[in-house]
């Protein structure tokens, strides 16, 4: 029977560091020790998992995420603690696991699936199915450098997925390759977790962990903050998202614009106080998109929020600007600028061009 087990585990990392660093926490990553010159990137990790579990790694770019994985397969010894493991564990970091550029797609089948794990036995065995599924052809014989990007993930995810897991270990940025051929992997994906006894994902998305996860733990500056049900622990995620977010968090505005994408692609409507933080980066990158503009001050409003003359003020120009003939927005904006004295100086003189009477043409 599968099982995992992480004993107040620490993952540190020596490194060189120059006298312009200071010691302690940075906005991403683990501990700064500059008297012991190493980085802290876990610290204290504890917990146990059994034959059903599924596991998912929440937390900020830098949290620890991918750490926590490596350490789980052993490329990362912990220098403190232990993890003890039963049961044959496979990773899917990346779906380039080891490929030769100078070996034929077949021998790489061979080649990758020994560093895999599998047996040559079994290699040839599942030979014919992945050389099916990778829909390489007679490509498959000859040398990978030849292989288009597109052939070369076909050919890499092939191998990744065609080991018989016990405990998985999946980051969720492995590749599936081009739009014809994502659905065939995301499907291939699926069977492979669900034959696994123990999943352990890391993962942005809320959405994939709330289907695929039955626990999570929510990871910053390399410690545990939080363990339990995946769907409180989600929920409780995407709150702390929102208050970084609203204190101007840059790292927290971008989470919360990943967060309310993903589960606006997936089909779902996010929360109005994510959406809102969205919103709010993603007009930092486009700030004159009309149509953003025109949803966050919609959002602002469900949520009985103040809009401010400027924010309504840019919504019209950006709509102006397509469509100057909307009359009542002209008048709108000239009762903003006879109310409103706070305008920024770019805004006023936008408001005031869009806004002067037409001139008039002698015949």
């Amino acid at each position: 029977m599968a099982r995992l087990k992480v004993e107040n585990a620490w993952v540190e990392f020596p490194v060189r560091l120059t006298r312009n660093i200071s010691a302690g926490i940075s906005r991403t990553g683990g501990r700064i020790d500059f008297e012991r010159s190493v980085v802290t990137a876990l610290q204290d990790i504890s917990f146990e998992l059994r034959e059903g579990d599924r596991l998912g790694l929440m937390g900020h770019n830098g949290a620890g995420k991918s750490t926590m994985l490596r350490l789980l397969a052993g490329a990362y010894p912990p220098c403190r603690g232990r993890v003890t493991s039963v049961g044959r564990i496979s990773t899917l970091f990346n779906t380039m696991p080891g490929l030769s550029m100078d070996g034929t797609g077949r021998e790489n089948l061979i080649t990758c699936g020994l560093q895999l794990g599998l047996s040559r036995r079994s290699i040839l065995a599942k030979m014919d199915e992945i050389i099916e599924f990778a829909e390489l052809g007679d490509y498959i014989d000859l040398p990978v450098r030849i292989y288009s990007a597109g052939m070369l993930t076909r050919l890499g995810f092939s191998i990744a997925t065609s080991v018989d897991p016990e405990i998985l270990l999946l980051d969720e940025g492995l590749a599936t390759g081009d739009a014809q051929f994502a659905q065939k992997a995301e499907h291939k994906l699926h069977d492979l977790i669900a034959r696994s006894s123990i999943l352990v994902i890391a993962s942005h998305s809320e959405s994939l962990l709330a289907n695929m996860c039955n626990r999570c733990v929510l990871l910053e500056h390399g410690r545990i903050l939080s363990d339990g049900p995946a769907q409180s622990m989600i929920e409780s995620y995407r709150a702390s998202v929102v208050e970084s977010a609203r204190a101007d968090d840059a790292e927290a505005l971008h989470r919360a614009y990943v967060l309310a994408t993903d589960m606006a692609r997936r089909g779902e409507r996010p929360p109005l106080d994510l959406e809102e933080q969205g919103l709010r980066y993603a007009l930092t990158v486009a700030p004159d998109d009309a149509g953003m503009l025109q949803r966050y001050v919609s959002v602002l409003i469900a949520q009985n929020k103040a809009v401010d003359a400027e924010l309504e003020a840019r919504m019209i120009l950006t709509v102006l600007d397509k469509d100057p003939s909307r009359t009542e927005l002209v008048d709108r904006l000239r009762t903003i600028l006879a109310g409103s004295p706070v305008l920024s100086s770019a805004i006023h003189h936008r408001a005031i061009t869009a806004t002067a009477p037409a001139p008039v043409v002698d015949d």
